[in-house]
């Protein structure tokens, strides 16, 4: 009863977001944090009343499903207001379905000028670069535009399809791994994925279910068959690469080769007609200083020196990835080759992603840790889950770089508790052997 009373006082704050703010007259985007805020908190009670166990069997997970459900569709027919990436996406879809390579001419280029139109075109962020979305991501740009009204609703319908997937595959492996199939409430209830999966209209949330596909392949030892939807994973956004270092198993080449195999195949049509052409915006988005935004630790270290100064911007990422893939190889010589090890190497894997990228960390691209916080539901994690939505600040205030007091409530507590979490586990960690 009390997860339902949670559930019906969520719904009422995501139902209330729009009217509330045309009512009092402001860009919805001005009260999204006050509602996220409110949401988020709700969330947090309802984890703590699963995590007390007293949320169990077939009612629990009912209410956890259906209120799930509501509110995703409870954002399907809502204005865009927290990014214009799903106009790209729509209108990479229709340069398809016209025969024209989206790598080829930016949306500006006069070429497509027959394309354009008043409800997408104009939305369309950085209209003169090309797109930087890769292949598999762009097969699914292309059959949204075949298979719906190529409008935000019908690709949000997609999306939520996506999520279902997710879900099912995570009361799978929570079954597997011995948890409480009420656990998927910490995916399922998460405001950061219902905002920035479906009222964003993120691509992000297709990675989603692939991944764990990929995961299950993994935790079952199948190398050939978790390459190959990794790979999948890739063409789709290219960061799930990192798993390709954290899976890897000494003399296991199996599973790298169908990886770059499928990643290979899936750029080969595309690099063949416009050649590097098809990484499209990524090597200035990379380059870029003017790109980045909410940064984590390479702020922490580079602003003493200036975020945009290139020496110190260029050094300061080379380090970073760097420290990203020693990482990454520690994880995966380190991890247990069991399923439950599979598991913890890629939650490890995606944190030390999201801890250790120098380039933008836009909230959509925390999503995809928020399925591991259903099995351990760290504290740290949880709160950037919610914290990253700070990051709108810049975009309320100014637009201007974050403030120091945004970053700072983001990302204080956030470091905090990482390192709260590693003694706690290390006092355990100690006192496990004393009693062996």
């Amino acid at each position: 009863m009390s997860l339902a009373v949670l559930g019906v006082l969520s719904a009422l704050v995501y139902a209330s977001g729009i009217p509330l703010s045309a009512w009092l007259g402001v860009e919805p985007l001005r009260l999204h944090l006050p509602m996220f805020g409110a949401v988020f908190a709700l969330y947090l009670l309802a984890l703590w009343l699963v995590a007390r166990g007293e949320m169990r069997g077939a009612p629990a997970l009912g209410v956890v499903l259906g209120f799930a459900l509501v509110f995703r569709v409870l954002q399907v027919w809502t204005p865009v207001y927290l990014s214009s990436d799903v106009y790209r996406y729509l209108w990479d879809g229709r340069v398809q379905l016209a025969g024209v390579s989206p790598y080829r001419y930016p949306p500006a280029a006069p070429e497509l000028a027959g394309l354009r139109d008043l409800m997408v075109y104009p939305h369309i962020n950085r209209p003169t670069a090309v797109t930087v979305y890769p292949p598999a991501a762009q097969g699914i740009f292309m059959l949204a535009a075949s298979a719906t009204a190529r409008t935000i609703p019908a690709w949000r319908v997609l999306l939520v399809l996506a999520d279902a997937m997710t879900i099912l595959i995570l009361l799978h492996v929570l079954r597997r791994l011995g948890a409480s199939a009420a656990a998927v409430l910490g995916y399922a209830w998460s405001p950061l994925v219902v905002f920035e999966g479906i009222q964003a209209g993120h691509v992000d949330l297709v990675i989603i279910p692939i991944v764990l596909l990929a995961l299950l392949w993994r935790m079952r030892g199948s190398s050939w068959r978790a390459g190959l939807t990794l790979g999948v994973a890739v063409l789709v956004k290219l960061y799930p690469g990192i798993l390709l270092l954290a899976w890897w198993r000494r003399g296991d080449w199996h599973f790298p080769a169908a990886v770059v195999a499928m990643v290979g195949l899936g750029y080969l049509p595309y690099a063949a007609t416009v050649g590097f052409g098809a990484l499209g915006f990524l090597p200035t988005y990379i380059s870029d200083p003017y790109e980045d935004a909410n940064l984590g630790l390479r702020a922490l270290v580079t602003y003493p020196f200036g975020l945009a100064d290139p020496v110190v911007r260029g050094a300061a990422m080379t380090f970073f990835f760097m420290l990203l893939t020693a990482v990454l190889i520690y994880i995966a010589r380190t991890s247990v080759h069991d399923a439950t090890g599979a598991w913890n190497a890629t939650a490890l894997a995606v944190g030390a992603y999201v801890l250790l990228v120098p380039t933008a960390m836009h909230p959509w691209y925390v999503v995809w840790i928020v399925p591991f916080l259903c099995v351990r539901p760290s504290a740290a994690w949880l709160w950037f889950s919610g914290a990253v939505t700070l990051s709108y600040v810049a975009y309320v205030v100014a637009p201007a770089p974050l403030p120091w007091w945004a970053w700072l409530l983001e990302y204080g507590p956030f470091y905090v508790l990482l390192v709260a979490g590693a003694r706690q586990r290390e006092r355990c960690e100690t006192i496990m052997r004393w009693r062996e």
